[in-house]
Formats: C-alpha cells, sequence, structure tokens
C-alpha cells in the first residue's frame, strides 16, 4: 500500500466531449498511483456529463462527479468551486481536452517536496511547468509554449512582473493545500483562475517552475483560452491602436486592486506599496507620472515590443480611453 500523499485532480468541463476520454484516461494512467479525479460540470449540452457519470459510476473509488448545481458560466468559477470542495493536500488543475504525460504528477510532485524542504509545508506553494503544443491529433506544433510565447517563467517570482503578464498555464499547476486555501478566496476582479493562483505563490509564498512539458496542449479552434491567443511578434508596436490594449492593461489592473482588497491586511508594507503604485499607473491623471511610475518599478512584460507597447499605451492613455469609449 502507498504511503504517498494522494494527489486530486480537479477536471473542469463544459461541452468537453469530443477529447475528454482521452484526457481523463491520460490522468488516470499516471505513474503516480495515489491519485483522484474531482470532476465538476457545468452545465453542458452535449455528452459530456454523461462520460463523467459512466467514469464515477465505473471507478468510485478513483473519480468523484460533483452534483448538478447552478451554471457558473465560466472556467474561473468552475475551478473555483472545485478548489472550494478538494479535500486532498494536494491538488492539481485540468483541462478537458488536452494529454497528461505519463511521469506529470511524479515528476510534479518530486519538485514539490524539494519546495516543502525549502519553505516548509505551512507556506502556500505552487509547482508548474511547461506544456507542448499540439493539433487535434496530438501532432506537435510547438515543443515549448514557453518559447513559442517567450514566456519567462522565472518571473514568478518577481511580484512586480506578474502583476503585468501571467506565466502559469492552469492545466499544469500542482498547488499544496496552504495555497488552495488561499485561491478559494478568489474575487471577480481575478481574470483567470491561473493568473491568480500566480499572484498568490509570488505574494504569499513559493514556486517552481519545472523547465520541462508535462503537458500535451491541445490547440483545435474551440478552446476557449490556448496557445494561439498570445503570440510573439516582432517589430514596432503598432501607433494607434488602443483597444485590445486598453483591455489588456485595464484587466492587470483591475486585479491589482482585487489584491489590495482581499488580502491588503497580508501583504507586506513593499508589496502594498507595488500594488498601489501599479494602480496609480491607471489612475494618474498625469501622464509623466503614470510613466515615471512604470518605468520606475520596471512593471515590465516580457519583450522590448511589449515594453515599447505599453508604455506609448500609459503615455497616450486619454487618447485610448476616448477611442474606447468613442
Amino acid at each position: 500500500m502507498s504511503t504517498s500523499p494522494t494527489v486530486q485532480v480537479l477536471l473542469a468541463t463544459y461541452n468537453g466531449e469530443r477529447f475528454l476520454r482521452e484526457q481523463i484516461e491520460s490522468i488516470l494512467a499516471q505513474t503516480y498511483t495515489p491519485l483522484q479525479i474531482l470532476a465538476r460540470d457545468d452545465g453542458s449540452q452535449d455528452g459530456t456529463r454523461t462520460i463523467l457519470e459512466e467514469y464515477a459510476s465505473a471507478s468510485p473509488e478513483r473519480f468523484m462527479l460533483m452534483p448538478l448545481d447552478a451554471t457558473t458560466g465560466g472556467s474561473k468559477w468552475n475551478f473555483v468551486r472545485l478548489l472550494q470542495a478538494a479535500t486532498a493536500e494536494y491538488v492539481a488543475l485540468a483541462d478537458q481536452d488536452d494529454v497528461w504525460l505519463p511521469d506529470k504528477i511524479s515528476r510534479e510532485m518530486e519538485a514539490m517536496q524539494t519546495l516543502e524542504r525549502k519553505n516548509g509545508v505551512e507556506k502556500p506553494l505552487l509547482v508548474f511547468s511547461d506544456l507542448r503544443i499540439v493539433d487535434d491529433e496530438l501532432r506537435t506544433k510547438f515543443e515549448s509554449l514557453r518559447e513559442h510565447q517567450g514566456i519567462e517563467p522565472a518571473s514568478i517570482h518577481e511580484l512586480r512582473r506578474i502583476l503585468s503578464q501571467n506565466v502559469v498555464t492552469g492545466c499544469t499547476a500542482l498547488l499544496n493545500r496552504p495555497l488552495v486555501q488561499l485561491a478559494t478566496r478568489m474575487p471577480a476582479e481575478a481574470f483567470m483562475h491561473d493568473w491568480w493562483i500566480a499572484l498568490l505563490a509570488c505574494s504569499f509564498g513559493d514556486a517552481t517552475a519545472m523547465p520541462e512539458p508535462t503537458v500535451l496542449y491541445r490547440q483545435h479552434g474551440a478552446n476557449v483560452l490556448g496557445a494561439g491567443t498570445v503570440r510573439r511578434v516582432s517589430g514596432a508596436p503598432a501607433w494607434r491602436q488602443h483597444g485590445l490594449r486598453r483591455e489588456q492593461w485595464e484587466m492587470t489592473v483591475v486585479q491589482a486592486q482585487g489584491m489590495l482588497r482581499v488580502h491588503e491586511s497580508e501583504l507586506t508594507a513593499r508589496q502594498r506599496d507595488l500594488l498601489e503604485a501599479y494602480v496609480r499607473c491607471e489612475t494618474s491623471s498625469n501622464r509623466f507620472v503614470r510613466v515615471f511610475t512604470w518605468l520606475s518599478h520596471r512593471f515590465f512584460p516580457n519583450g522590448l515590443r511589449a515594453i515599447a507597447a505599453r508604455l506609448w499605451y500609459l503615455w497616450d492613455m486619454d487618447a485610448a480611453k476616448r477611442d474606447v469609449a468613442g
């Protein structure tokens, strides 16, 4: 009988029948055997729930399905419900259309144990990895999501960087119980569950960014969010195409405001100052203050082009707001 701790895999589904069985089988085939799936369906109208019910009936000790309840309308809140229902000391997040490599959990648990030896078990801890981007038939499109998108995973240790750009893909994430407990308090201001979890780990705990892929990240044209939503581009940023920049920037500011609202008493003085400075880049009516604050705190996303685009947006924010409003 294994003495290793159980890992609970939180599987969020919605109209995912096409690839769901393959994903579930890849999870159940993990070399790390003290593993249990907790699934929640968010009101699918295809055969997704039937598939989930089949697995729950066939393997009730390894597969649990949450009861039907009101739909949340989005994967973030679906995962929040799962996090609130999770009971294990370690929790992994799973999307419905990927395939896990057989030793994903084994390798991530080894990394988690190293983190625990360094930090202790009471600290919120996160392990996440790279992904291999594949098509519908699991043919490799890109060996590394990080290389494809220019992601710098070491940014997980710098709050000023994580405020501006996420580096964690949720379907690779392994959380310990203290981090799960923090994540259950996720507010409406959080843009996505994985970004919020990254902010929590950076602010209150520690994280390990594993260099190797552990997931075949399937891109099939119907992903809610995926590798195709962020592309690496080169050249100078467009002069005054501010619509998307406004949306992306405002979302990061709202998240920073959410961190201050929910966790102000738990943050250090330095962290509060950093978050307040980030918000000031949005709220100041003086473009010189906005730009100076952003530069002096080095709130830089990855890549010179992204930095130049954000800098130009902050300088031209008043015009951007008029453009979006008009």
